[in-house]
Formats: C-alpha cells, structure tokens, sequence
C-alpha cells in the first residue's frame, strides 16, 4: 500500500487536488513502468534530434513529469493552479536549473502543465494561466545562458508534450497515455455542467469519485463561480465526509469478517 504524505500548507483549496494526485500519478507510473518505457524513447532523441541537450532535460526530469501529467489529466486547471501556488518562490528557485534535480526548473515546470493541458483540455484558459505565470516571474534581467535555455525548453513544449501524450507503452495493451486517461468526460464543458447540477443537487458531489470532485472544483475557481473561501470550506467538509465514510465502511467489513469465519467454520 502507498502511503502519500502531503504537507499542511497544501491542504487548502486547489492546492491539495494538485499535489494529492501528483503524489497518485507517481504509484501510477510505478505500476504501469512508464518511466523505464519512456527513458529509451528520450534517450534515442537526445542523439536523433536537433535539440539533444533539451531532449536530456526531459530525460532527467521524466519521472516528475509523468506524476504532473497525471494530476493535468485527472483533476484538470486545478493542477496547474495548484502546482502554481507550490512553486511561488523568489526568482533564485524559480529559475535555478540544476541536471541533478529530478523536478523541472520550476519556471518551465508551469509552462508544461499548460501546455499539458492545453493538449489534454482545449481551451484558452490554459495560455491565460501561461501569460499570467510569466508576468509573475519575466525573463527580463537573467543571464542569456539562461534566457537561452528556457526560450528552447519553451519551443520544445510541443513536440515533447505530443510524445508523451502519444506514448504507448506495453502495460496499456496498444492504448496510449492519453488514450488511457479518459479525456473526454472532464473536459471543461463537462466540469461545468457537473456544478450547476451541483449547486442544485449538493448531495451528488458528496457521492461523486473525490478525483472528479476535485477537477470540478477547480474549473469552478478558474471561472470565478466560486470564492477561494468558499472552495476551502467545501473541501474541507468534503474531506471530513470522505474520511468518515471511510471509517464507517471499514468497520462495516472488520464487523463482517468475524461472521464470515464463525460460519465457515461451523459449515
């Protein structure tokens, strides 16, 4: 059993769907191997291509990769929103670009998440969110080595994003990621009729899988339908009911159990 550990500050709003399900995407990739699937393929084009240096970024970094990839794909805008908020840091982190860390330079990391989602989730939120993030940290006054680096990382978004995407690795039987991820039912339109039908009907949300919940809410926010405020007091009445029915449907088996043996015993 994976045992996910998501610090306290990140369990506010968006911020903990965003870091919860990267926690998830990481198992995910574990149990299905992508990253030893994906490896080859990138190190093939790091010699093959024109951009070899950059394909070598996306090599080192691919295991953080397939865990942001799988937050994007199941929870939507609210990954990126969160994964955001996680990595507003003074500009010394957010551009400091190291080979040895396994995360993406964080800058670069938020212009994949939209470009991620713009690929998964068409819409034109996700370059509003990219322009946004690049007025909060401009390129304006770095080192040109560095202006360099992050202008080639940027050009290369859309071939990477369409290998990953399109990547069909054995344990998926001829599907590929994004085949696998089943975009249809959580594109944007979709997000939003679940909420109007939500705020007529609460006690379906309450019912609904958590993950879905949590793409929900997060459109929800990146359309102003709901306050930051009201988003974190419905998470957290959400968390304390998913928590309790846990408990109760738990306890309901532990009861069963002791029954079942009694009776196989008796038999």
């Amino acid at each position: 059993m994976a045992i996910i550990r998501v610090p306290r500050e990140r369990m506010i709003g968006s911020g903990i769907a965003s870091s919860l399900v990267h926690e998830v995407g990481h198992q995910g990739a574990a149990l299905l191997d992508l990253v030893n699937s994906l490896r080859p393929l990138l190190k093939q084009l790091q010699r093959d291509g024109d951009e070899g240096d950059v394909w070598r970024y996306w090599e080192r970094w691919i295991s953080e990769i397939l865990a942001d990839f799988w937050s994007v794909a199941r929870v939507g805008v609210a990954s990126t929103l969160g994964l955001m908020a996680v990595v507003s840091l003074p500009r010394a982190f957010v551009f400091r670009a190291r080979l040895d860390d396994p995360h993406p330079i964080p800058w670069i990391r938020v212009k994949l998440s939209c470009a991620l989602g713009q690929a998964l989730y068409p819409h034109s939120r996700w370059d509003r969110l990219a322009r946004l993030w690049e007025s909060f940290y401009p390129r304006a006054g770095l080192d040109e080595t560095r202006r360099s680096l992050l202008a080639r990382l940027e050009a290369g978004l859309p071939d990477f994003v369409n290998v990953l995407i399109s990547h069909r690795p054995e344990a998926l039987r001829g599907s590929s990621l994004g085949e696998a991820m089943e975009l249809q039912a959580r594109q944007p339109a979709r997000l939003t009729a679940y909420y109007e039908n939500w705020r007529i009907a609460p006690a379906r949300m309450y019912a609904a899988p958590p993950s879905l919940v949590f793409a929900v809410l997060g459109q929800a926010r990146a359309e102003n339908k709901i306050s930051p405020e009201g988003e974190s007091d419905l998470l957290a009445k959400l968390l304390t009911h998913w928590a309790l029915q846990k408990t109760l449907d738990t306890a309901a088996v532990c009861r069963m159990r002791p029954q079942a043996n009694a009776t196989a015993a008796s038999a």
